[in-house]
């Protein structure tokens, strides 16, 4: 007797951390009013929202409230979900306020055993945004790319001390726009 059983097949979901800059008494860049731990959190938030629908995508975050969190908590919680890749969210700043730079910037380990990984999903988020934003791509030895067991991005968003920036990042429109970018960014790269 021979038995063909069919048993569904199920595909692993793309786990993604996002990991929203600073937050609870760090405020990273400010200008003004404007907080760079609060930009980044409402940015993660939609993406996480434009997502929800998407069964192929998980999405995890390094902190869900206006809380801080160290570095190596950041990096251990990244590391105890083993995603397919982390997407730190910030913004950058002037240190004078008349300059006038702007843009956006994405950052990879300089060295990593994922570097190679993170390097291509840098190249189709640039991909996917340069269009509409001007970016240009690093490598950094930043902390949080070191120590992830997983391709990482630190995605400079744009700069708070930039007006041109700013309009885009504080104001909802421009913020669905940058989020559902990155939405199909993620959606396409799973």
């Amino acid at each position: 007797m021979f038995c063909f059983c069919i048993t569904k097949f199920q595909q692993k979901k793309f786990n993604v951390v996002i990991d929203a800059a600073h937050g609870g008494k760090d405020y990273g860049a400010v200008y003004n009013d404007y907080m760079e731990k609060d930009i980044a959190a409402i940015i993660a938030k939609k993406i996480e929202v434009l997502n929800k629908d998407n069964k192929d995508v998980k999405i995890h975050f390094t902190r869900t409230g206006d809380e801080f969190v160290n570095l190596n908590e950041r990096v251990e919680t990244i590391n105890k979900i083993k995603p397919d890749l982390v997407l730190s969210l910030h913004l950058n700043a002037a240190r004078n306020p008349e300059n006038t730079v702007s843009g956006m910037e994405i950052f990879i380990a300089n060295e990593s055993d994922q570097k190679e990984q993170s390097a291509q999903y840098a190249k189709q988020l640039t991909d996917k945004i340069g269009k509409d934003y001007n970016v240009v791509t690093k490598e950094a030895g930043f902390y949080m790319l070191k120590k992830a067991e997983a391709p990482a991005l630190v995605f400079e968003m744009g700069f708070i001390t930039s007006e041109k920036d700013r309009g885009y990042l504080t104001t909802e429109e421009g913020q669905d726009k940058l989020a559902n970018l990155i939405a199909n960014f993620i959606t396409d790269i799973k």
